[in-house]
């Protein structure tokens, strides 16, 4: 369940990060599929990400694969991705995360975000989201 009674909305369970993206993105209809580790079924990572390159890596807290997720492997090489911190209680790295697709009238993607919660405080949020300029996008959803 989502608690908005203060500054930063916060989630008591991965779960909430679906609820919170539908709130971020109100006018779309999204459809949202969490990140789960492809190695271990773990679901807390570390995030590296770079905003101007539009690129997310996850890294599986509980047996360490790491994964570009979506079309990052096309701009990784330009990417310089800081791993992020929760910016409201300062000390947790581990996150759940889910990606949302806003899609145009053909299905395929038109905008991608990513929605986060930190296991620490439960902090909810979005360190990333772009536009995508390009179809098919088909390759890029199935990389997650």
């Amino acid at each position: 369940m989502i608690d908005r009674s203060k500054r930063y909305w916060t989630g008591d369970s991965p779960a909430d990060i679906e609820e919170w993206l539908r709130l971020y993105v109100p006018e779309e209809t999204l459809d949202i599929k969490p990140v789960v580790c492809h190695g271990c079924g773990g679901d807390v990572f570390r995030l590296r990400v770079d905003q101007d390159e539009g690129v997310i890596q996850v890294v599986c807290t509980a047996c360490g694969a790491k994964k570009i997720l979506l079309d990052g492997e096309d701009y990784w090489a330009d990417a310089r991705p800081r791993l992020r911190r929760c910016p409201v209680c300062k000390s947790c790295r581990d996150y759940n995360v889910d990606v949302g697709f806003a899609r145009r009238k053909n299905g395929s993607v038109k905008w991608v975000y990513i929605g986060n919660r930190c296991t620490g405080c439960g902090t909810l949020g979005s360190y990333l989201d772009w536009k995508v300029d390009y179809e098919p996008t088909d390759g890029m959803e199935r990389n997650i």
